[in-house]
């Protein structure tokens, strides 16, 4: 079997499709490289392009009246060293731009917001580019917010500012006004500007609060130290003083003294002592006694107003005072029942109708401290001379006259007195050469006849 030769035959398109391709590949290895800067966003490509203007025909894209194109359109592309050109477009957008509540509507492709401002911009104005103070980059909305006059009275002189700042302490911040602890501004710092204000600056200066145990610094604006107090959250309650006085000047030093003041009402109860009173009882023997009502003590009550300064007492004051409850008077009863009685002595069996413990001294005239020469000396009171049987006594117990015994010195009558010789005391006389010493106590005994019941001292102490 003999087989027939066959011929391939090449499509009559595909010498133009490789002829195609060639040029394609052959334009791009023509092609070089630049530089698209499309609002900041760089964008590289590679052109044949000889003007910008050729080379956004190239990438598509048209210019508009309002964009603006660096360089110039007509501008040579320039590939020197192997550097490659740098096309920048800014595309224009809508811009609004407020001034003075004025919007007027824009199409620019601007970035300087200054550049935009058709008017000149005077001290204290503000460019506020999408709410945001000028420096922003590409606003859509620009406001120009006019500077206001602001009348700031600072130590006693009037100074002029403009600012276009929200608010007052803002304004004041600008001019480089510093704001310090404790100054006062009037009106307060957060206050609107949004007209011309008139503003009263009063420089604080240093003050010490001086209370019972801390000391409080700070600084102070106030014209009175009562102001003082309040700006450092302090104020005076009730009786509570302050020196300097409240209502006067801040002191030069600045030194306050802040006493804190509270008055206590104080009931305080003491007791009332009761009164001993004597009553005869004709039923007990005379010298000697019983109780017949106890006594009890009774209550005085009094109101006292303390003052405290700082915690301390300065004074306290009696209101009023009363007896809440009487005292019970204590009764003794006295014995004045007498008996007469007889002792047995050395001088013979004797009567008495009492007998008494007393404390005995001896004395003789030149033992009386009365001098020699004097008219009176060895004369008692009662005008007798001093001898062995007359004694001194207390006058006011025992009367002159009153006849006694004391046991080892004998009889002895009341005659007699001296400056210590008082209650249970008996001096017993003597001449001065039969002198003897006492010193001790003794049993002394009242003779018969009893005396009248008037002259008898019952209650001997």
């Amino acid at each position: 079997m003999e087989l027939a030769a066959t011929r391939r035959i090449v499509p009559p398109v595909l010498p133009l499709m490789l002829t195609a391709a060639g040029l394609f590949v052959l334009y791009y290895a023509t092609a070089r490289p630049a530089l698209l800067v499309i609002n900041g966003e760089p964008r590289e490509l590679r052109t044949h392009a000889r003007r910008p203007m050729d080379l956004l025909r190239e990438a598509g894209i048209v210019l508009g009246p309002n964009d603006a194109l660096l360089p110039n359109v007509d501008t040579e592309l320039q590939w020197e060293d192997g550097a490659f050109p740098v096309v920048e477009l800014n595309l224009a957008r809508p811009v609004a731009m407020e001034d003075q509540g004025t919007i007027r509507l824009v199409q620019t492709a601007e970035t300087d917001p200054a550049n935009l401002i058709a008017g000149p911009l005077f001290p204290g104005d503000r460019l506020i580019l999408d709410g945001i103070s000028a420096g922003s980059a590409a606003p859509s909305h620009i406001q120009l917010k006019r500077g206001l006059p602001i009348r700031l009275m600072l130590e006693g002189r009037a100074r002029w500012l403009y600012s276009s700042a929200p608010t007052l302490g803002e304004a004041l911040w600008e001019s480089g006004i510093r704001l310090h602890e404790g100054d006062r501004l009037d009106p307060l710092p957060n206050t609107p500007l949004d007209r011309s204000i008139e503003a009263r600056l009063v420089r604080s200066v240093p003050v010490t609060i001086r209370l019972a145990e801390q000391e409080i610094r700070g600084r102070s604006a106030a014209d009175t130290v009562e102001g003082a107090l309040a700006d450092a959250g302090l104020r005076l309650i009730g009786l509570d003083y302050v020196i300097p006085d409240g209502a006067e000047a801040l002191p030069a030093d600045g030194q306050i003294q802040l006493v804190r003041v509270r008055e206590e009402v104080h009931m305080e109860q003491r007791p009332l002592s009761f009164d001993t009173l004597y009553q005869p009882v004709d039923t007990l023997a005379i010298d000697n006694q019983l109780i017949v009502q106890s006594g009890g003590y009774g209550v005085t009550s009094n109101r006292l107003r303390v003052r405290l300064e700082d915690g301390l007492e300065v004074s306290r004051v009696l209101e009023g005072e009363w007896v809440a409850q009487d005292p019970t008077p204590q009764i003794i009863g006295y014995g004045t029942q007498i008996q007469v009685r007889t002792i047995a002595t050395a001088d013979g069996p004797l009567d008495y109708w009492r007998k008494l413990e007393m404390y005995a001294t001896s004395y003789s005239p030149s033992r009386a401290g009365v001098s020699p020469d004097a008219p009176w000396f060895g004369i008692t009171a009662s005008g007798k001379r001093l001898v062995k049987g007359l004694v001194a006594i207390d006058r006011s117990l025992i009367l002159f006259g009153t006849m006694m015994y004391v046991p080892g010195y004998g009889f002895a009558e009341a005659a007699d007195t001296g400056s210590g010789v008082k209650g249970r005391w008996i001096d017993l006389g003597y001449e001065d050469n039969n002198w003897v010493t006492w010193s001790g106590n003794v049993t002394v005994y009242f003779l018969t006849p009893i005396p009248a019941p008037e002259s008898i001292v019952y209650i001997f102490p």
